[in-house]
């Protein structure tokens, strides 16, 4: 749930990011840019001629629907599409965040799917904030086809822009947690179970049966909840 949460977050302080960006001020962030650059990688001296000619055709037939102009009016045609993507890119995955999905509800030692290897879900599942970054890597450094400006927006580096605005969106909601959460926990812990805090060493139950693996040589990630569960001594 804070992983959807914080998802969430972040992706509302991007929008909020896009928005604040000026026709002037659009290409000082690295996921929008003034043109796109010619990739071809060939040498015209060992192409066939004809090869060559068909190559320039298609790339002047494709950079038809691009946005000309100086920097000022490139830069207000990048940040409409950026932010038009976001509100398409949005409409798609804020739905499936809030809804969440048990398959992402992983313990340690579970299976997870490396980056890049995208999992497969029924159209209707929820979602998580790793099925988000994977949306945008997919982009890789493409621009957004069939959009007026979309060639200016590359979803990739949005990604990255996005992974960094969630790693502060987790880290404060860490700290939330810490400050407002904690201390109510402990008051349960106290009121509900046998737990003594004077005799407390301290560490949570995870970090205890960490310890003492280490210590016996058994040191396994997975430990159950019924065992910490039994440990906290939970009716």
């Amino acid at each position: 749930a804070c992983d959807r949460f914080d998802m969430l977050r972040a992706l509302s302080l991007l929008v909020d990011e896009v928005t604040a960006l000026t026709p002037e001020t659009a290409f000082t962030v690295d996921y929008l840019r003034p043109e796109v650059v010619e990739d071809w990688d060939h040498d015209e001296f060992t192409v066939n001629e004809l090869i060559l000619k068909r190559r320039k055709a298609r790339r002047a037939k494709f950079e038809q629907g691009f946005v000309t102009g100086d920097d000022i009016t490139k830069g207000k045609a990048a940040r409409a599409a950026a932010l038009s993507f976001l509100q398409n890119f949005c409409d798609k995955w804020v739905p499936k965040l809030v809804k969440g999905d048990a398959r992402s509800s992983l313990v340690m030692g579970e299976y997870r799917h490396a980056p890049g290897m995208k999992e497969i879900r029924p159209k209707d599942s929820g979602a998580d904030s790793e099925e988000v970054f994977e949306e945008l890597w997919e982009y890789a450094d493409e621009g957004v086809q069939k959009m007026l400006g979309g060639e200016l927006v590359l979803p990739g580096l949005m990604g990255q822009r996005l992974r960094e605005i969630r790693a502060a969106v987790a880290a404060e909601s860490k700290g939330t947690l810490l400050e407002l959460i904690a201390p109510e926990l402990r008051k349960a812990r106290i009121e509900y179970t046998d737990y003594v805090e004077e005799d407390g060493d301290g560490l949570g139950a995870y970090e205890r049966f960490h310890m003492q693996a280490k210590l016996d040589g058994s040191e396994n990630e997975a430990y159950s909840t019924a065992a910490i569960i039994a440990e906290m001594s939970i009716n």
